[in-house]
């Protein structure tokens, strides 16, 4: 399921390119623009051939090299080619909502309960705007989808590493963000062979209503059961697991005394009662909400300029952009997990941040004629700036405690989620303002990557279970900020 959550994304990329068009006319003769090249929104006025008039008879579309898209058959072209963009943005909005609903929902409800509802979202909601009779109806179901598509993401997220130990949480990162960029490649190959754009949608989210019916077995994060002191729950999926493994000893050494024993000793009775304001009642938590925030918005922003401009490049075949920008990914994804565990999660997070941005401004000093140049550090940005996602998703799995880990990562999922609806817009101002974005774009996220600094670091450090846990981590990282080199650390008291 994972790999086919960016062909769901990134399908518009496909769904509403623009093909080339020219008004709808009787006569043979049509007014030509600066370039020589026939005028697409204008045309003359009856046989006359020095006044034009807008297209009143809608166009014409060249569908030899583009299929039919949502452009083409809704005819947003011309006064309405700014629709292109909403459409897009109307998506990211969807999962800015998603990401307010769901953190919270999965704190209360339980990551597998929302898990599975995300995925029946998904399902029907693509297949809705495949089947859309209208433009608006089309960006609702886009809208509702991304919704779904957040609360997937986060709670698979959130599910896997609360099973993981600290050792192997970054592998396991590094494992699901590369085999989520292999949705890209999946999306070059679906366009390349499927050319209407329903049918393009309907196949990206089908495999999504294959996954509700095979995802009944998941079982609930152990953790989340034990914070919620809901201590059956917990037997009965740690016996699951156990017959998974096939550890049939540690099946009959579980039992529902032990498990309200420890947890009773480690926690000492905490009310498993939980607000989302907690999060911002003390200085530590509301800053780390703030830094990442600023860290997720900034990669989201680059990443999604990368994503989903492939137009950019003239000339070039947009499958092969396409396949070209989803390869470029798949190293990055992998190696970052292996950088993370080797220099530990700050020093590789901002240092993707900063090679992402630099190359980002590089490549505007590039000048078109030298296409592939340009084409190939634009890649290379996309890289960088996919890898910084992926340690930012890492990070904040790590740092917020288990009573509140999908609320905070629900949070600054939403405020980073501001990047993917601000792109799409700010690239429309591209033909007047070409060099605006990619400098708004490379700036941003540099500037966010020194927010890193302050930031703890969670390189094998076991999960935080409660927010005095929490912010033990990040006072123990603004105390070695402001030692002086020659001061010697002295030891915090803490129980993790």
């Amino acid at each position: 399921m994972n790999w086919t959550l960016l062909s769901l994304s990134y399908s518009v990329n496909f769904t509403a390119t623009i093909p080339d068009h020219r008004c709808r006319s009787a006569g043979d003769l049509w007014p030509v623009d600066a370039q020589g090249r026939p005028e697409r929104c204008l045309r003359f006025r009856g046989n006359a051939t020095n006044e034009t008039e807008p297209c009143l008879e809608g166009w014409v579309y060249n569908h030899s090299a583009i299929g039919t898209t949502i452009v083409s058959e809704w005819d947003l072209v011309c006064s309405l080619k700014s629709l292109k963009g909403v459409a897009q943005s109307v998506y990211m909005a969807g999962v800015f909502l998603g990401a307010i609903t769901f953190g919270r929902l999965a704190d209360r409800l339980g990551r597998r309960t929302i898990f599975l509802w995300c995925l029946l979202q998904v399902a029907s909601l693509s297949t809705g705007a495949a089947l859309a009779p209208s433009f608006s109806i089309y960006c609702v179901c886009r809208c509702l989808c991304g919704c779904g598509m957040c609360g997937l993401v986060l709670n698979g997220m959130g599910l896997v590493l609360e099973w993981t130990k600290p050792s192997h949480r970054a592998a396991v990162s590094g494992f699901l963000s590369f085999v989520l960029s292999l949705g890209q490649l999946n999306l070059a190959l679906l366009a390349f062979g499927l050319r209407h754009w329903r049918h393009l949608q309907l196949v990206s989210g089908a495999p999504f209503a294959l996954c509700f019916l095979c995802s009944w077995w998941l079982p609930e994060s152990v953790r989340w059961l034990m914070v919620r002191r809901r201590f059956s729950g917990a037997l009965r999926a740690l016996k699951l697991v156990s017959w998974i493994n096939r550890t049939p000893a540690a099946r009959v050494q579980l039992s529902l005394e032990m498990l309200e024993s420890d947890y009773s000793q480690e926690e000492g009775g905490e009310s498993p009662e939980y607000s989302v304001l907690d999060l911002f009642q003390t200085l530590e938590i509301s800053a780390l909400l703030a830094f990442i925030m600023g860290i997720w918005f900034s990669s989201s922003l680059a990443f999604n300029s990368l994503a989903l401009d492939l137009q950019r490049f003239p000339g070039e075949d947009p499958y092969l952009v396409q396949l070209i920008l989803g390869v470029i990914d798949l190293p990055f994804r992998f190696l970052v997990s292996k950088l993370a565990d080797c220099l530990g999660r700050k020093l590789t997070l901002a240092s993707c941040m900063i090679l992402g941005g630099s190359l980002l401004l590089g490549a505007t000093a590039v000048p078109q004629e030298l296409g592939h140049l340009r084409m190939g550090l634009s890649a290379l940005a996309k890289g960088f700036t996919s890898a910084s996602l992926s340690c930012t998703i890492l990070v904040a799995s790590e740092v917020f405690p288990t009573s509140h880990r999908m609320t905070g990562m629900g949070i600054t999922n939403m405020v980073g989620q501001l990047g993917g609806v601000i792109a799409p817009l700010v690239l429309l101002a591209g033909p007047m303002l070409p060099l605006l974005p990619p400098m708004l774009f490379g700036t941003t996220i540099l500037l966010a990557s020194f927010l890193v600094v302050f930031l703890p670091e969670t390189r094998g450090l076991p999960l935080p279970d409660t927010l005095e846990q929490a912010q033990s981590q990040i006072q123990r990282c603004w105390l070695r900020l402001r030692r002086k080199p020659w001061q010697r650390a002295q030891p915090i008291q803490t129980k993790l």
